[in-house]
């Protein structure tokens, strides 16, 4: 038993370190233009790594969205909120994905809340001036008509602006 204890594995060498979730992530980034299956890969790496790594949850639920995979969009979009709530970008990106699944008072909250966060977010201003207009004609509600009304104008005074 003694023999056990004192192997003798040689002198010691160096030993490649794995890729950092980070870089996995940056990878993924890379990839996605030219090897989407690639690049959802290399962000599920990223998230293995760090699970609360919010922009590979969001890029990877882009990523589904796209592909027509909605409630794992859904999910990597809400676990990207888990970590950081303040990005209207993540908020806008769940209200899409939440239209597309027909929710649409969800959606409208989430866009809201990307404007909270970002009031010059021009694509959610529309999406919710769509939203409503949608429930207001629906309902006959004129006062959210107009509601509707005041986020199409704020929608072209930042597009104006921004082509501009």
């Amino acid at each position: 038993m003694g023999d056990l204890v004192f192997l003798n594995l040689g002198p010691r060498r160096g030993m490649r370190k794995a890729p950092s979730a980070l870089a996995w992530y940056e990878r993924g980034c890379a990839l996605e233009t030219t090897d989407p299956d690639a690049a959802m890969a290399a962000y599920r790496r990223a998230l293995s790594g760090q699970p609360d790594l919010s922009d590979a949850h969001n890029n990877l639920g882009r990523m589904l969205h796209d592909l027509g995979d909605l409630a794992a969009a859904e999910a990597h979009y809400r676990l990207a909120l888990c970590s950081r709530r303040y990005i209207a970008l993540y908020w806008f990106n769940l209200g899409v994905v939440l239209e597309d699944l027909g929710r649409s008072g969800e959606a409208i909250d989430a866009y809201e809340r990307a404007l909270a966060i970002d009031v010059e977010m021009a694509d959610a201003h529309y999406n919710l001036a769509r939203q409503i207009e949608r429930i207001a004609r629906a309902a006959d509600d004129e006062v959210m008509l107009r509601r509707a009304v005041r986020h199409l104008k704020q929608y072209r005074e930042l597009s104006r602006r921004a082509s501009g």
